[in-house]
């Protein structure tokens, strides 16, 4: 026996070994938990208590809009992952049109993206349970697929087996060479998935640690012929929002898309046979991201919370001036506007969203928006449906453009 098998026939017996059910080079998948990846997942731990602080910390329409503004950031980071160009504004607008009620046709000249971020908006809305739409079955897999990008694909690349592709599927490098070649034969995918749920169901293992096992598994089967990467990072995402805090878990794509090249690497290091099929280094360095995209949201979050506390002084200070004769709901209002300015990639709101939060009729809460136009703090950004934002007046007045 060779220096090589030694090395790993102590690590797959080792205790602190982890096998799954799946198979890369004829090797079975496995991770070591030593003591760096059980320090990553500590640290990770902690922070996200910090972050799940932070985050509570937040007024709800600050939490609806910050949201608002990472699913943006989500969907267009693993669009551009897979070399799709979509703006930050194109995304926006497909997402305020996926928020319409159920039964109203989708605008015309902006379908592309809808049935996407429709999807993510469902199941990252924050009534949503916990985990509750995580697929259990292949069944559910392909039906997820299906809300999720059906619409996205071209015609030559609809899926022709009972499930999942039943034909072959390549990468291709720059240099017109296949640089990976998904698994082959519909029901060896079959048997590959069932292993990646398993990996997100076993309860005996690391839950975040099978998180990311699941998606190698997703991304090496390569179940469809178009859309595996996208897929597989709303899955992870969808994962991880049962695991962890929601704006973490659709913070990662942001990450992986700043950090293309060692997402990449990640990959094609585990299908290296010299690894034999030992995970241990994918799981690290995507942990490493997670991390990452961890730090960066709680540095957003300080910063958005300093500034929410500003925004609310500044209201205080309004309110003793009496000469300056706003309502209350008017000055309920600056302060609902005031959070989209600062947490949202939308500059306005609609009258729907005003009435709610101000408790009140719309009628009512027309009248009081009517005045604060009239007096040139808001502007209305749209007449079908009324949406309300801020004027150049009105941010002076919040203090918004000072240095």
């Amino acid at each position: 026996m060779g220096v090589v098998e030694k090395e790993l026939e102590q690590r797959l017996s080792s205790p602190a070994t982890i096998p799954y059910s799946y198979y890369v080079g004829g090797n079975q998948l496995f991770v070591v938990s030593h003591t760096g990846l059980q320090g990553q997942l500590e640290a990770i731990w902690r922070r996200e208590i910090a972050i799940e602080k932070l985050w509570g910390q937040l007024p709800g329409a600050a939490q609806s809009h910050y949201l608002f503004t990472l699913l943006v950031e989500e969907i267009r980071s693993s669009n551009e992952i897979e070399n799709i160009h979509s703006t930050r504004q194109e995304i926006t607008d497909a997402l305020e049109s996926a928020q319409k009620p159920a039964g109203k046709k989708l605008s015309k000249g902006r379908s592309r993206f809808q049935e996407m971020t429709r999807t993510y908006s469902i199941l990252f809305d924050n009534q949503m349970v916990a985990g509750e739409a995580f697929p259990q079955t292949l069944k559910e897999v392909r039906e997820l697929y299906d809300r999720l990008l059906g619409e996205e694909i071209g015609v030559q690349d609809q899926l022709d087996g009972d499930l999942f592709r039943a034909g072959p599927v390549h990468i291709w490098g720059g240099d017109k060479k296949p640089i990976h070649s998904g698994v082959v034969g519909e029901s060896e995918i079959n048997g590959r998935l069932n292993a990646m749920l398993e990996a997100n169901r076993d309860s005996t293992a690391l839950h975040l640690v099978g998180a990311l096992v699941g998606h190698f598994m997703l991304e090496h089967t390569h179940p469809f012929y178009d859309g595996n990467g996208r897929f597989g990072r709303f899955l992870l995402a969808l994962r991880l929002k049962s695991l962890l805090s929601a704006p973490t878990a659709i913070s990662l794509s942001a990450e992986m898309m700043r950090q293309k090249n060692k997402y990449y690497k990640a990959f094609k290091q585990l299908e290296d046979p010299m690894y034999k099929a030992e995970a241990t280094f994918f799981v690290t360095d995507l942990l490493d991201m997670l991390a990452n995209a961890q730090e960066q949201l709680e540095e957003s979050l300080l910063e958005k919370r300093q500034s929410l506390q500003q925004l609310l002084n500044r209201i205080a200070e309004i309110r003793q001036h009496e000469s300056v004769g706003f309502s209350e709901y008017q000055l309920q209002i600056f302060f609902l506007l005031g959070q989209v300015a600062l947490f949202g990639p939308r500059s306005g709101v609609k009258l729907e969203e005003v009435s709610k939060f101000l408790e009140k009729s719309k009628q009512t809460t027309r009248r009081e928006l009517g005045s604060l136009v009239d007096a040139g703090y808001l502007e209305e950004l749209n007449k079908k449906p009324l949406v309300f934002a801020l004027s150049i007046k009105g941010r002076e007045l919040l203090m918004f453009d000072e240095d």
